[in-house]
Order: C-alpha cells, then structure tokens, then sequence
C-alpha cells in the first residue's frame, strides 16, 4: 500500500478522481485542500475557511506540509503550489529577505528528498503559462490585450514567478505533468497527462435529440479565458439562420452545473486555449459532442493513438460563426458524435486506467510513463 497525499487545491475535480481510483486500488489516497471554492468540489480535509487571517493561512498550510512528511510516500501537488510554495506571487531574488523566503518556500521539496519521499505535480495551465511568449507563437491565444483580463500583469510580473517556478522549482520534483499540450513547448522535462476528472460509472449518457429546439451549453468560469465574448458574437451572427437554445452556466456548484449540462443536447467549451477543459470531459462522459477550438502545433506532445481518437470538433476562433454553422446544420449527426464523445471519454479519460499508469510511476518515478487506453 502507498500513501499518498493529493494537494493543496482542488482544481476541476482531478485530485479528488484521481484519489478515488487510488484508493479502489487498496492505496492511502487523501486530498486536502488549503481552502474550499465556490464550486463546493469535496475534499477529505479542509485547512482554514474564509475567517482565517493571512498569517493563519500561512502557519496551517505549512504545518500541515512539513507534518505530511511524516505521514505520506508521494506527494503528488497541484497548479504549481504546495503547501509552503505560494504560487503566483512575483519573486523578489534582489534583497537578502526575499531570497531566505524564496528558499524557505521550497524546504519542504528538499526535506521530501532526504526523507526519500516522492514527488509529483500536475500543472493546469496558467500556472505555467508564460503568457508573453504564448502571444507571440500563437495567432490564436487568450494572452493579449483585449482578451485576457490578466494579461498585462502576467506580462508585467507573473510571467517572471511562473519561470521562477518553471526553472527553480519544478526540477525539484521528480516527476511533472500538465494537462494542456501547450505547456509542452515551456515545461522541460514534463509529460502530458490527461483529464481524470470524471468518475465516468457515475455518468449515465444521454445522447442529443433531433427534435425540437437544440440547446446549447457554455460555462464561462473565465469569460475572458475561454473566448466568451467570441461564441456569443457568433452565435449572435447565426440567430437568424437558426432555432436554439443558448444556456450560460455561471455561478453555480458543481452538483448544480452538472444537472443542467445533462440537459444540453451540444456543448460548447473553450476557443482560445487550444485545448479542452474538464467541462468538455463532462459534456463528453454524458454523451454530447463538443466543439472547441484545438491548437494544432500542441498536439505534438500528445500521444499519437490519443490524437487519432480526438473526438471534439474542432473550431477556430476566426472562422467560428462559419465553423459553429456546419456544425448546427449537422443536426443528425449529433447522437452518433456524442456516443463517439462517450467511447473517447472511456478510452483515455478514465480515472482507474489513469490511476494505475500513476501508481507505476508513484513507485518508479524513473520509469516510462506510459499512459494506454481503456479497452486495449
């Protein structure tokens, strides 16, 4: 048995998945988290709530990292933080006390070491991001002006944390996962690893309907990320030529989104990113097909068998009033595409295959991490 500690946040549900099909496994699988969101995703343990101040956030988080030495094998963190590394917050290597911070945020990788405790991160993407060079290499990105809301100070400041992170912190860890392709081109070192989100037997499919009116479903956590501003002046051009529904899931828990995605007989995900999301992973396990705007030059970090099955239909981003059209007028195609989406969801997004290529790792970090599909 491996015991094994998922942290400090619980980003898209991953951790909580990924902990499960451990656990089935007969391993120790905890998550806990520093603090609770909005979307109410469950956790084993939460740390502090909104009460706490600053300094108390601080002291628990770091207890409870130093403490989780003791008490775990793998320590397998999240968007670039642990419980002592802050994540986001610009580095100051200039003065002496900057510096001592900057080191004493990483003790705890450097006693994981000694203690031969292993350790892994999964980054989600702006965590690494580097927004200024993702603007100049890609013709379609949400870091720009305009776009992102973020994007100035990512340029301006964050941009030097995340290389900070990229090149300080993550050779610390022994082994690096993202779950965008785009990191590929700033990660070295690192290996895609797909969404495990989806507690896919939890998900019984409902195929589209070629009745009625067809309903759409957009969930803008980030407006500006996922290029809302972009669908909406789209779909907005295609009004007139066709009869739908649009459905905008903002502001809801997790549990209440996924209620109202059942309902929904064609998703649309993010058109910026170049990748999907854990919401496409969703609207897929429940039998929907999903349009979304994939980045050819990441899908080379993506494993061949992988890409062969994408089954997301690609958009871009400047033809998309066009590229949404031929997809509305495909109208009776869409149940036999969400049951494509449904077999691709369990070929490659499914927790327990995912798990078990992670436990190979967990105890062989050196090791190839092959990742095969569910059903070879």
């Amino acid at each position: 048995m491996i015991k094994i500690l998922h942290g400090p946040f619980n980003i898209g549900n991953q951790p909580w998945s990924l902990s499960r099909a451990e656990r089935r496994r007969g391993n120790k699988s905890d998550l806990v988290v520093r603090s609770g969101t909005w979307f109410q995703y469950p956790a084993d343990r939460i740390l502090y709530d909104d009460k706490a101040t600053s300094l108390q956030k601080a002291f628990l988080s770091a207890r409870f990292g130093m403490s989780a030495l003791l008490r775990y094998d793998v320590l397998h963190y999240y968007f670039g933080v642990t419980f002592l590394y802050p994540g986001l917050s610009p580095p100051d290597t200039t003065s002496r006390t900057g510096r001592i911070l900057n080191r004493l945020s990483t003790v705890d990788l450097e006693l994981a070491k000694y203690l031969g405790k292993k350790k892994f991160m999964t980054l989600q993407g702006c965590d690494a991001r580097l927004a200024g060079e993702g603007n100049r290499r890609n013709a379609w990105t949400m870091c720009g002006s305009g776009r992102c809301s973020a994007y100035e100070n990512c340029v301006g400041a964050l941009d030097a944390r995340r290389q900070y992170l990229i090149d300080r912190v993550l050779p610390l860890f022994d082994r690096v996962f993202y779950l965008n392709p785009e990191l590929g081109h700033v990660v070295p070192g690192g290996q895609f690893l797909p969404y495990a989100n989806v507690e896919i037997e939890k998900f019984t499919p409902e195929y589209p309907s070629s009745q009625g009116k067809p309903r759409i479903v957009h969930a803008p956590s980030d407006a500006s990320i996922k290029g809302t501003k972009l669908i909406l002046e789209a779909l907005e051009l295609l009004k007139s030529r066709f009869d739908f529904e649009l459905i905008l899931v903002e502001k809801k828990t997790h549990e209440e989104a996924l209620a109202i995605y059942q309902s929904a007989d064609l998703a649309i995900d993010q058109v910026l990113a170049g990748w999907y999301g854990g919401f496409a992973v969703e609207m897929m396990a429940m039998g929907k097909p999903v349009a979304c705007y994939i980045r050819e030059g990441d899908l080379k970090f993506v494993p061949e068998a992988m890409r062969n099955d994408l089954a997301v239909l690609n958009v871009n981003p400047g033809r998309l009033a066009h590229d949404l059209s031929a997809i509305l007028e495909r109208r009776a195609e869409w149940k036999e595409l969400g049951r494509q989406s449904r077999r691709y969801v369990e070929r490659w997004h499914n927790p327990d295959v995912i798990a078990e290529a992670m436990i190979a790792a967990y105890r062989s970090p050196d090791s190839t991490f092959v990742l095969s599909p569910a059903g070879n």
